[in-house]
């Protein structure tokens, strides 16, 4: 009798009770089965992990050590590091340009013909027609930029509303481009084929060579560090940057969650532009007008572009500061590379394969088909 109001009892308290905690002695509890999460450093899933984050901080390092010891006397100076610095603005913000097309999605092959065609109408404007005042000076540079925002907002109006591939689009504007430089080239004064720094206005020679705060890096590097902390605030902090973001990763789910996806890919090519269009001032300020032409800064600003966001960005996300960085460990391969003396088909190589790899580390780890 005692028993069988105990049991009684405990059938009660079980439909009635608690619901929420199961019958006591019940082996299959979910909550008794959970185990703590591995800590292993040695895991092997962390350690690949690991490796992709921090592979390109590891292969800078390695680069750094084996370039100071088979020339000791070069590589690791101050002098060298100020100068690999130096050389930095046009294929850092070819960088940018290039991690920004392919934050949306696309492809742009236009920027460096941009940026020549660019360099050539300042340089025209302030040799062959007089703009050598300081006022004179600012408005070619400001037409500069307008010109290839303008060249980029059309480059973004083929892909958005005529929805031509962003390959085929680029690579036409970028050829109109190019020959437009070559027909700018004859009202260069004096009939000269190039602008060299020598014949520049003061005002602008002073602006490619000033330094900053009296060190030995140049004011326009300084400027193109601030502008690439802005550019990234803008696409990690802003909606628009994570609108741009969302239409890389799905434009239609991005359409129909209310982003502007067509006014944003004119909006991004036009800035893309005018990162071509002050690439191409800086270099004509620093170095004075050559052809920068292009595919051996081509190549190095996707390779950037792809290495940062293959090992840098933890979401596998086209990152400006993962670009910037990626930049530095190129051009610490180029300057290592040289310094030994070889020939340049090695480095260009090189970037080749190092495209590939940061291609193959960015690809979908889960597809079949």
């Amino acid at each position: 009798m005692t028993n069988g109001s105990a049991n009684a009892r405990n059938q009660a308290a079980l439909t009635v009770g608690a619901s929420d905690r199961p019958p006591f002695g019940v082996k299959d509890d979910i909550r008794r089965e959970r185990k703590p999460p591995d800590r292993n450093i040695l895991d092997r899933d962390r350690i690949v992990d690991g490796l992709r984050q921090w592979g390109i901080v590891i292969v800078f390092a390695a680069i750094v050590v084996t370039f100071s010891w088979l020339r000791p006397t070069t590589f690791m100076t101050f002098q060298n590091v100020v100068n690999v610095v130096n050389n930095s603005s046009s294929l850092l913000l070819f960088a940018m340009a290039a991690t920004l097309a392919l934050a949306i999605g696309e492809f742009d092959l236009s920027f460096v013909a941009v940026a020549d065609l660019v360099a050539v109408l300042v340089g025209v404007l302030v040799t062959g027609f007089g703009w050598t005042s300081a006022f004179g000076i600012a408005g070619a540079l400001a037409l500069g930029l307008v010109c290839g925002a303008a060249i980029g907002a059309i480059n973004g109006l083929f892909v958005a509303k005529a929805f031509v591939p962003s390959f085929v689009a680029t690579l036409a504007v970028g050829s109109i481009a190019a020959g437009l430089e070559l027909a700018a080239q004859v009202w260069i004064a004096g009939g000269m084929k190039q602008i060299s720094v020598i014949v520049l206005p003061a005002p602008l020679q002073a602006l490619g060579s000033a330094t900053a705060f009296g060190s030995p890096i140049k004011w326009t590097v300084v400027a193109v560090f601030l502008f690439a902390s802005a550019l990234w605030l803008l696409m990690r902090r802003t909606t628009p940057g994570r609108r741009a973001y969302a239409i890389g990763g799905n434009p239609m789910a991005a359409y129909l969650a209310g982003a502007p996806v067509a006014a944003l890919r004119i909006a991004v090519f036009a800035l893309i532009g005018c990162i071509a269009a002050l690439a191409g001032s800086i270099a004509l300020a620093e170095r004075g007008y050559f052809n920068m032409g292009s595919p051996p800064l081509l190549l190095p600003a996707y390779t950037a572009a792809f290495l940062g966001a293959a090992v840098l960005a933890k979401k596998k996300r086209f990152d400006i500061f993962g670009s910037v960085f990626s930049v530095f460990v190129l051009l610490a391969l180029g300057n290592g590379l040289s310094l030994l003396n070889q020939p340049r088909w090695i480095a260009s190589a090189i970037s080749g394969l190092v495209l590939l790899a940061a291609v193959l580390l960015n690809r979908p780890q889960n597809r079949k088909v």
